[in-house]
């Protein structure tokens, strides 16, 4: 037997629907059944009644030819009594409507009349009209007994006379005799009875039929209705089967069927809402495409990947096609829109359709780029002072350290390449270290003291006004030695791209839904539109800073920090007007002796 492809095997969407079961039928099992009984009945009652009234013919039969044999007897034995010129009166005692005689001398001469009268013209008896008289005359002249039963009941009965004073036969008597009257109607009175029998038994049957009829159809319309709700899918009720029969078997069979399909179906809910909680939670889109081209399943992440009209989004149409004919295809970049996407497409014969997991790799690759250009800017910040170190030893060493003036020089490069090279490492360290922690333990923070510490610590430098702008007694969840330095930063940050004369403000105020907003506005250059998104990533420095102090990590550093303390900074800047970094924390209830 050959098998079946994948491909071969119909899919779900073109499998048949279950039909339901019509719940009133025209021609039923009951009805069908009752039919079968009043059948079997009728049958029955006809064998019954044409095997009585054969048996009851035929005893009237047997009835009739032993009266007929008798009275012929009792005639026969009265003819031998008397001379053979007087068997015309012997025989006038005897004949009736039922019964006609005749008698023959030796020679088979009649002695009596050839036609016997009756009491109408319908019982006349001719000798001419009894079957077989000849023969049974012959038989009777040669001593031996005639009977023979006629097909309407009658008896034709020829008997040899023997008398006293004559040696052999001398003579016959024939005898045509009809079946009695009293076994007439007796026939007649059993003829009604059978037909009544045969009445009884039919609607006997009929009514027995119908009742088992509806007693087996009630038993499996409620299976059928189970199975019913079994296709539905509706396992919760039982079947409470009952009987012994095939029936009752059947009935334990669907309730065992009921009980395996409830506890499979379970199974498959719990697997599906784990599968179903895996892919609403993946990052990566989930998409299954059937051969029509339009979505049969997607996930929240896949929502952007798809159009209003219900199909994949154009770029990816192309790797639908070729997933269909070969099988599985994949590529890591894919641009759509701004984005760079990786595709992985395989092809579900089963289902008739394609799977494809779509990976945004946009802000992977921006990491990466990222990691590049940090890794070059800092191999770049250290190679210089490293460089400077290196020839500055060089110098000491070939003599320059014997020379004051040139001495101090060289040791002042020294150190403040050293300087660098400490401060870029300390930055690296401070990322990593906040990088290992998660949601930190956070306290009650007096908002005033943290703004009034990073104030006197990041001094304004000249030509630089510093503003602090605070509601009173505002207190947040946040870790005071953290915020202290998100404020230092920021400050310091701020001062370095505000060019002098300008002004920087610090203020805080309790914004809505209870947090604490705390904001850092600079009157600088601002920050151009297309570097907005990206001043918090690590090691990224905007355009025109290579030149500046710094390593790109102060942002990336401060915002790790208000993530560990549970907040949220943002950043609003609009270019040749100045930048404000913004931060919003939870609100704290106030107490008695916050952390400073």
């Amino acid at each position: 037997m050959a098998s079946l492809s994948p491909s071969d095997l119909p899919s779900t969407g073109e499998r048949p629907a279950i039909q339901p079961i019509r719940p009133n039928r025209p021609f039923g099992v009951r009805l069908w059944l009752a039919l079968m009984f009043a059948a079997i009945g009728i049958l029955t009652g006809a064998s019954v009644y044409l095997f009585v009234s054969a048996s009851s013919e035929s005893a009237a039969e047997d009835t009739a030819t032993q009266l007929a044999q008798g009275r012929a007897l009792d005639l026969a034995n009265d003819l031998e009594q008397v001379p053979g010129r007087d068997s015309r009166q012997v025989t006038i005692q005897y004949r009736n409507d039922a019964f006609a005689p005749w008698v023959f001398n030796s020679d088979n001469e009649l002695l009596t009349r050839r036609t016997i009268e009756g009491a109408d013209t319908a019982a006349d008896r001719t000798l001419a009209r009894v079957p077989n008289q000849f023969r049974a005359r012959r038989v009777a002249l040669k001593g031996r007994r005639y009977v023979a039963t006629l097909p309407d009941g009658g008896t034709v009965v020829a008997l040899p006379l023997f008398r006293d004073d004559q040696v052999g036969v001398d003579g016959a008597v024939l005898v045509q005799a009809s079946r009695p009257q009293e076994v007439q109607e007796a026939l007649a009175a059993l003829q009604g009875q059978r037909l009544r029998a045969l009445g009884y038994a039919v609607g006997v049957a009929a009514l027995i039929g119908f009742l088992v009829a509806s007693l087996i159809t009630t038993r499996v319309k409620r299976l059928a209705a189970a199975a019913e709700r079994i296709a539905e899918g509706d396992l919760a009720e039982p079947l409470e089967p009952r009987g012994r029969d095939e029936i009752g078997d059947l009935g334990r069979a669907l309730e065992s069927m009921r009980i395996a399909l409830a506890e499979t179906f379970n199974a498959l809910s719990s697997e599906r809402d784990r599968l179903t909680a895996v892919f609403v939670s993946l990052e990566d889109a989930v998409i299954v495409v059937g051969e029509d081209g339009d979505v049969r399943f997607a996930n929240p992440a896949a929502s952007e990947f798809i159009t209003t009209d219900g199909r994949p989004a154009e770029p990816l149409r192309p790797w639908v096609r070729r997933a269909t004919h070969r099988g599985t295809v994949e590529n890591d970049h894919i641009g759509i829109d701004d984005r760079v996407v990786g595709i992985s497409a395989r092809h579900l014969p089963g289902e008739r359709a394609v799977l494809i997991v779509v990976r945004d790799r946009t802000e992977e690759l921006r990491r990466d780029e990222a990691e590049r250009e940090f890794v070059s800017n800092a191999a770049h910040e250290l190679r210089n002072p490293i460089a400077g170190m290196s020839g500055a030893i060089e110098v000491l060493r070939s003599g320059a350290k014997d020379d004051p003036e040139a001495r101090e020089h060289f040791l002042n490069r020294l150190a403040g390449d050293v300087d660098r090279v400490s401060r870029l490492t300390k930055s690296l360290l401070t990322l990593a270290r906040m990088e290992a922690i998660g949601e930190g333990e956070t306290h009650v923070a007096s908002v005033d003291m943290a703004l009034n510490e990073s104030a006197h610590t990041a001094e304004a430098p000249a030509g630089i006004e510093l503003n602090i702008e605070s509601d009173p007694d505002l207190t947040a969840q946040a870790d005071p030695v953290l915020l202290r330095q998100v404020l230092i930063g920021l400050l310091t940050n701020a001062y370095k791209h505000t060019p002098a004369p300008g002004t920087v403000t610090l203020r805080s105020f309790c914004g809505s839904e209870n947090e604490i907003v705390i904001q850092v506005e600079d009157t600088g250059g601002g920050i151009p539109a297309e570097e907005r998104d990206r001043v918090f990533e690590r090691f990224y420095r905007g355009s025109g800073s290579l030149e500046r102090e710094g390593f790109g990590l102060g942002l990336a550093i401060a915002k790790r920090m208000i993530d560990v303390m549970g907040g949220e900074i943002t950043v609003d800047s609009q270019e040749g007007q100045g930048s404000t970094f913004t931060i919003r924390l939870r609100q704290a209830a106030p107490s008695p002796t916050p952390v400073a």
